[in-house]
C-alpha cells in the first residue's frame, strides 16, 4: 500500500475537495483523483461516490478514516524516530503524557518547565482528556504516561507513588462563609452547591458525608471538572467542594478556599504500561512530577487575606 495514496486520501478528507487537497499537497487535481482510485483498488472498498467532479464519502469511508489517520500518525512517529537515530539523537525521542484539563493551565506547565531545565533535549507531547479517555490513550499506546485518579479499573498498568490531597470548599470571594476557618456539612445546609457529577467517585464520597450528617444538599449545578466548578463558584452560583490539588490551577479566579471537614481524601498517580518498557527519561519525568505534585499538595493550604490558616 502506497503512502502517497493514504496522504492523498487524508488531504481530501481534511480539506473537503480534490481541488483543495491538490493545492495542499502541491500536485494536480487529477493526481489526487488517481491516488484515491488506487487506494480504493488496494483496499477493495469504495471510499467515495462520484457526483460529477465531487467526491462524496461513502459509509465505508466513516470506518476507514480513523484507521488511515492512525496509520499516518504511526508512520510519522516512525520517520521522526528514524531521523533521531540517524543523527545520534535517539535520547531526544518524544515522550507523550496524558493529563486532565484540570492541571493543564498552570500546574503541569510549571512542572514541565522545571523538568526541561534539567532535560533540555527531551521533546514532549501533552494530551488532554477525561480520566476514562486518558486511561484509554495509555492502553491504546497513544501515550506513554497518564495522570489518573485512583483507583482505576485495569490490571495491566503500573503506577507511581500515590499523590494524596483532601477536599476544600470554593466560594465567591467575600462570601459570608469565608469568615469560617473550616467548613462542615452543617454549614452548607440550604446553601446552593456546585458539585461534580454524580457518576464520579468523589461525588459518591460527598453524598455519604452529607447523608451521615443528615443533610440534604441543595445542588444548583452538577459540573464535570474542577475548573468549571470553581468558575461557577467564582460567579456566586454556589459553593463547590473539590480537591485541594487541582484547585491550585484556579487560584487566579475571584474565589475563597476553605478546608472541608470531615476530610474527604483524593488519590492520584502517574501511570504507565510495562509493555513496551517505559524509557528511563519517562521514569525520570514521573519521579520529577510526582515529587512536585506531592509538594504542591502538602502546601496547598487555603488562604485568608493573604495568610495561611
Amino acid at each position: 500500500m502506497k503512502l502517497k495514496n493514504l496522504e492523498a486520501y487524508r488531504a481530501v478528507m481534511s480539506t473537503g475537495s480534490t481541488q483543495a487537497a491538490a493545492a495542499l499537497l502541491g500536485i494536480s487535481q487529477s493526481a489526487i483523483s488517481r491516488r484515491i482510485s488506487q487506494l480504493e483498488e488496494e483496499l477493495g472498498l469504495e471510499l467515495f461516490y462520484r457526483d460529477g467532479v465531487r467526491l462524496v464519502p461513502s459509509r465505508a469511508n466513516k470506518m476507514a478514516e480513523p484507521l488511515v489517520a492512525d496509520v499516518l500518525e504511526r508512520l510519522h512517529t516512525l520517520r521522526e524516530a528514524a531521523q533521531h537515530i540517524r543523527l545520534g539523537q535517539h535520547a531526544s525521542a518524544m515522550l507523550r503524557i496524558a493529563v486532565p484539563p484540570g492541571i493543564s493551565r498552570r500546574i503541569m506547565p510549571a512542572i514541565i518547565a522545571d523538568f526541561l531545565k534539567e532535560c533540555p533535549d527531551i521533546r514532549l507531547e501533552v494530551l488532554h482528556g477525561t480520566y476514562d479517555v486518558i486511561q484509554r490513550m495509555l492502553e491504546e499506546k497513544q501515550a506513554e504516561i497518564a495522570f489518573l485518579r485512583l483507583p482505576y479499573a485495569s490490571t495491566i498498568l503500573t503506577r507511581s507513588d500515590v499523590i494524596e490531597t483532601k477536599s476544600v470548599c470554593v466560594m465567591q470571594r467575600g462570601h459570608r462563609l469565608s469568615e469560617l476557618s473550616v467548613i462542615r456539612p452543617s454549614d452548607l445546609k440550604g446553601e446552593p452547591l456546585v458539585l461534580l457529577g454524580w457518576r464520579r467517585a468523589p461525588r459518591h464520597d460527598l453524598d455519604l458525608v452529607f447523608s451521615a450528617h443528615g443533610i440534604a444538599p441543595t445542588i444548583r449545578i452538577e459540573a464535570h471538572s474542577v475548573a468549571s466548578a470553581c468558575g461557577f463558584s467564582a460567579q456566586g452560583i454556589g459553593i463547590s467542594i473539590v480537591n485541594a490539588l487541582l484547585v491550585q490551577d484556579c487560584t487566579d479566579l475571584e474565589i475563597d478556599i476553605r478546608p472541608f471537614e470531615p476530610a474527604v481524601p483524593h488519590q492520584f498517580a502517574f501511570v504507565y504500561t510495562d509493555q513496551p518498557r517505559l524509557p528511563p527519561i519517562g521514569l525520570e519525568f514521573i519521579r520529577h512530577a510526582t515529587a512536585a505534585l506531592k509538594k504542591l499538595s502538602a502546601t496547598a493550604l487555603p488562604r485568608r487575606n493573604g495568610h495561611s490558616f
